[in-house]
């Protein structure tokens, strides 16, 4: 279709007369003029190109006349001049449709967008058609019946882009903006990059605020904003947009992320430590209480059985409290894995976090070793105890 729509734009150009004509006079010089005709009027073209042509009349060295129509849409559009194409095309940038992203050529300038140079003129309306679809994307939402951005801050914001209300004073912006390039449209593009930046998008509902403030603050001769009032103020906005997000970013230093890191590192470690050595006292007076009933062991069948069944009875408690510390050693792992990306650490900080995590790690599995033997002890003094208590209990 591309390559159609080329050879479309070669014939108009050649041709004598207007493509906005209803006819047009073909100087054929060669078999390639004859070859370029026969493409764009054949039948499986035609529907595309609406040229037209006596095709017995093709010979090399004569005039002939092309019948022409305003070709489809869906080929490439066609505009007789510059504002014709400003009005046809800005309104369209954010529809859903992709009939803005088709070729166009606008005879008046005899440019079209597939030419291998652009005017300034051209670069210019791109930057400030990429401006707009920026803040589209940071808006709150699009009004597309009523061609309007819509933008919430501390009040609700609207940004009119329907510049066919006011085409020459658009196009006198453009004009401005072309001749300038080192003014507005490099802060134009620095305002995009702003807009866009990825590395920042953590902090979008921040700079959504930030840009409904600074563009409510454009003082504006007009209800709504409009795009020639942003071009306009494009420096001021740039700048406000930047500065304010610069001081909302000062509680997000590098020393603040390195405190954090610092303090969440020691109350991993000391919630570690805790896990397993708050019922350590405890596993550790099991051999003692082991060893109660056999210094007893003289007063009777009686008093012995029921001093087996209670140091069973406290080993099974023992056991208990210590699975809930193994299972909060459990959470604390999965915590430490995933600190780095719910923490949201900076990259910076990703290799220190990877060294204080493996120290964390480590002492993790210290102290699922030493649970292992507590657990181990636990059952041990439980098998005592059961084994004591079934010798015992003839003597009853």
């Amino acid at each position: 279709m591309q390559e159609l729509f080329s050879n479309l734009i070669e014939v108009y150009r050649k041709a004598e007369g207007s493509c906005h004509s209803q006819t047009l006079n073909y100087s054929i010089d060669s078999d390639n003029d004859i070859a370029l005709i026969k493409s764009i009027t054949s039948d499986q073209n035609y529907d595309y190109t609406q040229v037209d042509v006596d095709v017995s009349s093709l010979v090399v060295g004569k005039t002939v006349q092309l019948d022409i129509k305003k070709p489809d849409h869906s080929l490439g559009r066609i505009f007789e001049k510059f504002k014709d194409f400003i009005k046809g095309d800005f309104p369209r940038v954010l529809s859903s449709n992709n009939i803005s992203t088709t070729p166009y050529y606008i005879e008046g300038m005899d440019y079209s967008s597939q030419d291998d140079t652009t005017p300034d003129i051209i670069n210019t309306y791109n930057s400030i058609q990429k401006l707009l679809c920026c803040l589209k994307s940071m808006s709150a939402y699009l009004d597309s019946t009523n061609k309007k951005i819509i933008f919430v801050g501390r009040q609700t914001f609207e940004l009119d882009y329907d510049v066919s209300k006011n085409l020459d004073a658009f196009k006198a912006t453009l004009e401005e903006c072309a001749n300038d390039k080192e003014g507005k449209i490099k802060f134009i593009e620095k305002f995009c990059v702003w807009l866009g930046n990825e590395d920042i998008s953590k902090h979008s509902d921040i700079r959504k605020s930030i840009l409904a403030s600074v563009l409510s603050d454009i003082p504006s001769t007009s209800k709504p904003l409009d795009m020639c009032e942003v071009i306009e103020n494009i420096e001021l906005l740039y700048i406000s947009a930047q500065g304010q997000f610069d001081n909302y970013l000062e509680d997000f230093k590098y020393e603040k992320f390195v405190q954090k890191l610092e303090e969440n590192s020691e109350k991993f470690i000391s919630r570690v430590n805790d896990s397993i050595s708050k019922v350590l006292s405890q596993i550790l007076a099991l051999p003692i209480a082991a060893a109660a009933p056999v210094i007893l062991k003289g007063r009777g069948g009686s008093s012995e059985i029921i001093i087996y069944i209670a140091l069973l009875v406290y080993a099974i408690i023992c056991y208990f409290a210590l699975s809930t510390q193994k299972a909060v050693l459990n959470h604390l792992r999965d915590e430490v894995s995933d600190f780095d990306t719910q923490g949201k650490l900076p990259e910076s900080l990703k290799e220190r976090w990877g060294k204080e995590k493996f120290k964390i790690s480590l002492l993790i599995d210290k102290q699922t070793h030493l649970y292992w033997i507590m657990i181990a002890v636990i059952y041990i003094v439980v098998a005592y105890s059961l084994y004591n208590i079934s010798n015992a209990m003839p003597v009853l």
